[in-house]
Formats: structure tokens, C-alpha cells, sequence
């Protein structure tokens, strides 16, 4: 071999480990952030279930000294500052705008994390069933929460089970379900309309499947679209049958593969 080959043979064998070292070093920094926001979702869920447990009691206080405005009032203050640290858990945030209104936003990668753990689902389905979080919180909380389970893939079968779900998934779904059929207080229409885009999104993705493939997945999306035929009247009536034909569209298309 001569010099000048040997000489090019270790320049190649240099800037291939050098290649493997950075896709290695990029690997690990991948692994070591998805394990602190892990670490983050786990820390954020016990201090929501803290304040979930904090709030069922201070329910019961009031409830049961309503004659005594003055503790009452007292009282008051701990339920919002439990509020504020389950809504924070959610990655939920409640705003004045400039016009003194109250605005509430979802930070979608915030609640993304939460639902990722099976804790977290438990978490969110007690909360809505309890009527622990406020009924507003939970409707803006839908269509990421929708999102969320929809845009998963199914888990594989387990021995015995007749449907797959990811463990605390079926709980949370049955929830955000009996949240969409509501009457009083109803889920707003805008609310509704966000939560058929989402699903619209899912399925022009091609990905229909992670929500006809599930029958507590198909029981919220079919709460969703009779709700909708309900709520989204008047102004919302055109838009929502829009809307509704788009998705029929893209179930027929994908349906008929």
C-alpha cells in the first residue's frame, strides 16, 4: 500500500468515527431531554393529584359550612391556589386580555407530556368526572386532548382483551365524552368545531385508523359529531356542516382502502 493510500484510508476511518461519535452525541442529548421532561411530567402530575385531593376536600368544606360566609370566604383563597397548580399540570393557563376578559390557554406539549403517563390520563379523567376542574378548563382542554390519544397509534392486543387501549386511556376517553354530551353546562361551539379539525387532521394524514380501530376512541368522536349537529346552529351552522362533510369525505376514502 502506498503512503498516499494509507494516508486516505485513516482520513476516512477519522471522519467516519467522527461521524458515529456526533450521531452518538446526538443521540444521548435526544435520550437525556426526553428524560427530563419525563422527570418534569411525573413532578407536574403529583402535585396536580395534590391539588386534585386538596380541592375534592375543600369541596366538602364548603359545602358543609355554608352558613359561614366569613370561612367560606377564607376557604376561597386555597381553592384557587389549588386551581392554579392542577391547571398548571395540564399546562393550562388562565389570562386577562386587555379588555379585563378571561382568556384561557393550553400549552399542547405541556398536556402532551401529562398524557403521555398513564398517572396523568387517571389524573385528567377524576378531575373532569369529579367536576374538580372547571368546566371551561376542561372544554379548551379537548381538542389537544383529542389530539393527543387520537393521533397515537394503537397499542398491540393483550391476552384476554377484547380492544386495545394504553392503560388509563379507555377512563380518560369515557370522561372527555361525558364532557362533549353535557347539556348543562354545554361545550361551547367553537370548542366543538376545534375538535372536528383535529380529527380531520388525523384522518388527511391517513391515520383514521387510531380512532375507528378503538370503540371508546369512535364513542367520543361519535359524541362529538351529534353534539355538534346540536350546539352548532345559527351562526356555527354552515361552518360546522363543512366541516362535517370534509370528515365524511375523508372517512369514505379511507374506509373504502
Amino acid at each position: 500500500t502506498t503512503p498516499v493510500i494509507k494516508k486516505k484510508k485513516v482520513a476516512d476511518a477519522k471522519a467516519n468515527t467522527g461521524g458515529e461519535s456526533k450521531v452518538e452525541s446526538d443521540y444521548e442529548i435526544e435520550q437525556q431531554r426526553n428524560r427530563v421532561q419525563m422527570w418534569k411530567a411525573r413532578v407536574a402530575i403529583d402535585k396536580g393529584y395534590t391539588a386534585f385531593l386538596s380541592l375534592a376536600e375543600l369541596r366538602r368544606l364548603i359545602q358543609s359550612n355554608s352558613g359561614a360566609p366569613q370561612l367560606v370566604n377564607d376557604l376561597m383563597s386555597d381553592v384557587k391556589s389549588n386551581v392554579d397548580l392542577m391547571h398548571a399540570s395540564f399546562g393550562i393557563s388562565v389570562k386577562m386580555d386587555s379588555d379585563g376578559n378571561r382568556k384561557t390557554e393550553v400549552d399542547k406539549n405541556r398536556l402532551g407530556s401529562t398524557l403521555s403517563l398513564p398517572k396523568g390520563r387517571e389524573l385528567c379523567a377524576r378531575a373532569i368526572e369529579g367536576g374538580i376542574l372547571p368546566h371551561q378548563s376542561a372544554c379548551e382542554m379537548l381538542p389537544l386532548a383529542l389530539f393527543n390519544i387520537f393521533s397515537r397509534s394503537l397499542p398491540p392486543p393483550r391476552d384476554g382483551a377484547a380492544q386495545p387501549t394504553a392503560d388509563g386511556e379507555e377512563r380518560l376517553l369515557r370522561a372527555l365524552t361525558g364532557l362533549v354530551l353535557t347539556i348543562q353546562p354545554s361545550v361551547e361551539p367553537t370548542v366543538l368545531c376545534r375538535s372536528l379539525d383535529m380529527t380531520i387532521s388525523i384522518g388527511s394524514a391517513g391515520n383514521l385508523s387510531h380512532i375507528t380501530g378503538s370503540r371508546v376512541r369512535m364513542e367520543l368522536l361519535h359524541s362529538i359529531l351529534s353534539r355538534g349537529k346540536v350546539v352548532c346552529n345559527d351562526a356555527f351552522s354552515d361552518v360546522w356542516a363543512e366541516k362535517e362533510k370534509t370528515f365524511m369525505q375523508i372517512l369514505s376514502k379511507q374506509g373504502g382502502k
